[in-house]
């Protein structure tokens, strides 16, 4: 008998139906050997027969199909959202954002030369133009705050970045918890 209890409790959460939460706890004491308490004996005697039936092998075989073609959709849809995600290239995306991370990086090194170069007092003053390439171009075309400029500005809009990022994530977990 409990293995068709737990057969006829795992339909009604497939189905959706119910309080989803409780049928599981049901499900896990059930399934751990446990007896019901009175009062959840009750609720599935009022929701088995309301959403799965009559007893009767055609019913359950019905309702077995019924939950099936809803699993099928459900991975039907799961898959489009996957080819979706491909189609928009999510590696590519990403490959975005570490190309900026990387040029950030890049003219930080170049904003921050003053700061650095007494650390690589070894090398000649020939050399600590190959190793800061971008202040070298700067200061040929007579733009030598461009660097810090250049540097304020990629800096200061990571948090943008973030808080965008982070905002469509907190909004795809609410979309997806809803479906």
């Amino acid at each position: 008998m409990s293995e068709d209890l737990i057969g006829a409790i795992q339909q009604i959460i497939i189905l959706g139906k119910g309080d989803q939460g409780r049928l599981e706890y049901l499900l896990d004491l059930l399934q751990k050997g446990r007896p019901l308490p009175d009062s959840d004996q009750k609720y599935l005697q009022i929701m088995i027969p309301l959403y799965l039936g009559p007893k009767d092998p055609e019913s359950y075989q019905k309702n077995a199909e019924l939950a099936m073609e809803k699993l099928h959709d459900e991975v039907r849809q799961l898959d489009e959202k996957i080819k979706k995600l491909e189609k928009k290239g999510f590696e590519k995306y990403v490959g975005r954002k570490a190309v900026l991370f990387f040029v950030t990086i890049f003219v930080g090194w170049n904003a921050l030369q003053t700061y650095i170069q007494p650390a690589l007092s070894g090398l000649s003053d020939g050399m600590i133009s190959y190793v800061f390439p971008l202040n070298l171009a700067a200061n040929y075309l007579n733009y030598s705050g461009a660097v810090w400029l250049s540097f304020v500005v990629l800096v200061s809009a990571w948090p943008f970045i973030g808080a965008i990022h982070l905002a469509k994530f907190i909004a795809s977990r609410k979309i997806s918890v809803k479906t």
